[in-house]
């Protein structure tokens, strides 16, 4: 059945279609000048090459290295009004947790139009979302563009494993607790996408986890943001911590970290990463060499 499954799914890749459970927001809004809230709407854009409408960004929007050098607004879930609207913009984009709701019907007072994008944590949502930002910006040619040369190619290779890892995402350690994704939660999408099953699946949202309930689970591996682990001190000071100490995913070093946002942000740069992932683990375990 799971061959099935895969097979379908591959068709549908190869097809263009994909089923996504999010629309697209319908607003008719001139795009010459467009302030950004959410990192990965900001990497599709310059993936579209239309990066010279953005007239400002939130501090999520860290990639590219040029998205840096643009005007700040806020973070993406405490955006700043003012900030907003002294770049005289014609449109927000924003992701799903852009806000607080507030500030967004402040702004759609002033007569800003905003649209913001629903998520769904798999490659169908990332795909949707990039045609989804091409047809808000009129740049559908370029999306389908990215779609079939980048984004395609990069979900076929997730599909086929028969094989299914034992796995925990980490987002890091916050005084001292450790801090994990649950069930519902871009990190438990980032391993579906991985064809990797959740040792933490039945926890709902990013919570702590205590040392007994990470014995229990049993991940085979980690995966952590880099800035997580490096706040952690590294691979030796993350796998020291008690809760992760007595794993077997500890005891044989299971641990792999990249770019936080190219991991957990949901947009091109996250199917790369969840083949990279998933190729990068399955080579490790058949050949059962620590990482």
């Amino acid at each position: 059945m799971k061959t099935l499954v895969s097979l379908l799914a591959l068709i549908a890749f190869q097809l263009g279609e994909v089923a996504v459970a999010v629309e697209c927001p319908e607003i008719d809004a001139d795009s010459s000048r467009i302030v950004v809230s959410g990192g990965s709407i900001t990497e599709i854009i310059y993936a579209l090459d239309a990066e010279d409408r953005i007239v400002a960004a939130d501090r999520t929007s860290n990639y590219p290295a040029a998205a840096l050098e643009l005007p700040q607004i806020g973070y993406v879930r405490a955006l700043s009004a003012e900030g907003v609207l002294s770049q005289s913009p014609t449109l927000l984009l924003g992701e799903d947790d852009s806000g607080p709701p507030e500030i967004l019907d402040q702004l759609r007072a002033a007569g800003l139009p905003v649209a913001i994008l629903g998520e769904q944590h798999d490659a169908a949502g990332i795909i949707h979302k990039v045609r989804c930002v091409g047809q808000l910006i009129g740049e559908q040619e370029a999306a389908e563009a990215l779609v079939s040369e980048r984004l395609q190619p990069a979900a076929q290779a997730l599909t086929g494993h028969e094989d299914r890892p034992m796995g925990a995402v980490l987002l890091g350690i916050r005084d001292g607790t450790l801090i994990a994704a649950g069930g519902d939660t871009s990190g438990n999408g980032l391993l579906e996408m991985m064809s990797a099953d959740n040792a933490l699946a039945s926890m709902s949202g990013w919570k702590p986890v205590s040392r007994e309930s990470m014995i229990i689970a049993e991940p085979d591996f980690f995966v952590i943001p880099q800035r997580g682990l490096d706040a952690a001190g590294g691979v030796e000071g993350l796998l020291d911590h008690p809760t992760l100490k007595f794993t077997k995913a500890a005891q044989s070093g299971q641990v792999y970290a990249m770019d936080g946002m190219a991991m957990l942000g949901f947009g091109p740069r996250t199917l790369e990463a969840a083949a990279k992932l998933g190729a990068d683990i399955r080579a490790s375990q058949e050949t059962d060499t620590p990482k």
